[in-house]
C-alpha cells in the first residue's frame, strides 16, 4: 500500500506539481521571444536589408563612372573597338599603347534613374511590411499554441479538482455501502465516475506536456524554462482586437508592391525617350596617326530609340504587373474583410455563449451541491448526484473552451490588423 500511493500520484498528477517549478510566462514573454528567436524573421530582416541596398545601387546613376584604361594594338588601324576601351584609347587615330582615365556620365535620361530610384524605395518598404506579414505569422502561431496550452493546464488543474471531490463521493459511498445503507452498484458507479474525472486530467496534462514543448520550439527555448498559466480572463492590453484592417501588415505590403510596379512601369516606358551621356577622358598616347596629338578628349551624345522590340515587350509585361497588383490591393481587402467577420462572430457568439454559461454554472453549483447534500443524508439517490457532477464538469468544461476560442479570436483579430503585441 505505501508503495501504490507515490505511484497514483505519478499517475493522476505527472507534471503539473513539477511543472510548477518553473515561473509562468505570459502571452506578450511568448510573442516577445518567439519573434526573437524566429529564424525566419532573421532571414526576412537580412531581405529587408538587401532591398535597401539596392535604393543605392539606383542611385549610383546619378554619379559618374570613372575607369583607368589601356590598350596596345597593332595591325589594321582603329580595329580594337571589340575591346570595349573607350575615350582616347577606343581613337581610330591612335597606334600603339596608351592609357588613361575616362568618366561617363548620363547628363539626363528623362525618368529612367528617377522611375528607378523609387521603385527601389517601394521595393524596400515592400520587403519591410513583409517582415511584418511574417512577424504577424510566427507571433499568430504562438499566440494559438500560448492559448491551447494554457487551456490544457487549466483543464488538467479543473479535472483534478473534480476527481477529488468524486473521490468524496466514492469514499462517502463505500461507507454507505459497507454498512449495507446503499447497494453495492453505488460503490461500482462512484468509483467509475471518479476515474473518468482521473482519466480527463491525464489526459489533459499529457496534453500540456506537448504543447508546451511545441511552444517552447516557437519561442527558441528549453521547455522546462518556463510552464504555462492558467487561461486568463482577458486579452492581454498588448493587443487591440477593436483596430480596422487599414493598418494590417498585408494590406500595406500590397500597397508598396503596387507603387513598385507602377514605378517599374514608368521605367520602361522612360526607356523610349532620348538620354543625354556626356564623356571625357584624359591619357598618354605613344602615338597618333593623321591628325594632331592631344591628351585629353570631352564629348557629349544624345541617344534616341525610334525602334526597340525589347523595350515594347516590358512595357506591356510591366503594364500586366502593375495591373494585377492593383487588383490584389482589392483581392487583399477583400480578404481582410471576411477574415474581421470571421472572427467578428466567433467574439460576439462567444461572448453570449460565455453569459448564458455563466448562468448555467449557477444552476450547475447548486443542483450539485444539493444532491450531494441529499445523497450524503440519505435523501437522495447516487444516480442525482452523477447527473449533477456530470452536469456541473460540461459547464465548467465548455466555459473554459469557450473562453479559449474568445480569446484567440480576438488575440489573432488584433495581430492580423496590424496590433504588435507587445
Amino acid at each position: 500500500m505505501k508503495n501504490i500511493i507515490p505511484i497514483l500520484c505519478i499517475m493522476f498528477f505527472p507534471t503539473s506539481l513539477w511543472a510548477s517549478k518553473a515561473p509562468p510566462i505570459s502571452i506578450d514573454k511568448v510573442m516577445q521571444l518567439a519573434e526573437k528567436n524566429s529564424p525566419k524573421l532573421a532571414a526576412a530582416r537580412f531581405h529587408e536589408v538587401a532591398a535597401k541596398k539596392s535604393i543605392d545601387i539606383a542611385k549610383a546613376n546619378y554619379y559618374p563612372n570613372v575607369r583607368v584604361e589601356a590598350i596596345d594594338s597593332g595591325g589594321f588601324p582603329g580595329s580594337s573597338a571589340l575591346t570595349e576601351v573607350n575615350g582616347l584609347m577606343d581613337s581610330p587615330f591612335r597606334s600603339n599603347f596608351s592609357a588613361g582615365v575616362v568618366a561617363q556620365q548620363t547628363v539626363w535620361d528623362f525618368g529612367r534613374t528617377i522611375h528607378d530610384v523609387k521603385a527601389t524605395k517601394h521595393e524596400a518598404e515592400y520587403a519591410y511590411h513583409d517582415t511584418r506579414v511574417s512577424t504577424y505569422e510566427v507571433k499568430q502561431l504562438a499566440l494559438k499554441t500560448f492559448y491551447e496550452c494554457t487551456y490544457f493546464k487549466t483543464q488538467s488543474d479543473l479535472w483534478g479538482r473534480l476527481a477529488h471531490e468524486s473521490s468524496i463521493i466514492t469514499k462517502e459511498a463505500q461507507h454507505f455501502v459497507n454498512t449495507g445503507q446503499r447497494s453495492i452498484v453505488d460503490r461500482y458507479l462512484s468509483k467509475a465516475q471518479t476515474e473518468e474525472a482521473y482519466t480527463a486530467q491525464a489526459f489533459f496534462n499529457e496534453q500540456l506536456i506537448n504543447a508546451t514543448r511545441e511552444l517552447a520550439v516557437i519561442m527558441g527555448v528549453s521547455d522546462n524554462s518556463f510552464s504555462c498559466p492558467s487561461l486568463p480572463v482577458k486579452l492581454t492590453s498588448s493587443l487591440n482586437p477593436d483596430m480596422g484592417f487599414e493598418s494590417s501588415p498585408y494590406l500595406a505590403r500590397i500597397i508598396a508592391g503596387s507603387k513598385a510596379a507602377e514605378e517599374r512601369l514608368q521605367q520602361q516606358k522612360s526607356r523610349f525617350y532620348p538620354k543625354i551621356i556626356a564623356v571625357a577622358s584624359a591619357g598618354q598616347l605613344t602615338d597618333v596617326r593623321l591628325v594632331k596629338k592631344q591628351n585629353y578628349a570631352v564629348g557629349i551624345g544624345v541617344v534616341l530609340p525610334i525602334f526597340d522590340m525589347h523595350t515594347s515587350g516590358e512595357i506591356q509585361h510591366a503594364s500586366a504587373i502593375s495591373s494585377a497588383k492593383t487588383h490584389e490591393i482589392a483581392a487583399t481587402k477583400q480578404y481582410l474583410g471576411e477574415m474581421n467577420t470571421r472572427y467578428d462572430v466567433t467574439i460576439q457568439a462567444s461572448k453570449v455563449r460565455l453569459q448564458h454559461l455563466a448562468d448555467e454554472l449557477t444552476l450547475a453549483n447548486k443542483a450539485f451541491s444539493v444532491a450531494k447534500k441529499r445523497y450524503f443524508s440519505l435523501e437522495g439517490e447516487l444516480i442525482d448526484l452523477r447527473e449533477a457532477f456530470r452536469n456541473l464538469s460540461r459547464v465548467e468544461t465548455e466555459i473554459q473552451e469557450t473562453r479559449t476560442r474568445l480569446l484567440q479570436a480576438s488575440g489573432s483579430k488584433a495581430l492580423l490588423n496590424g496590433s504588435k503585441g507587445t
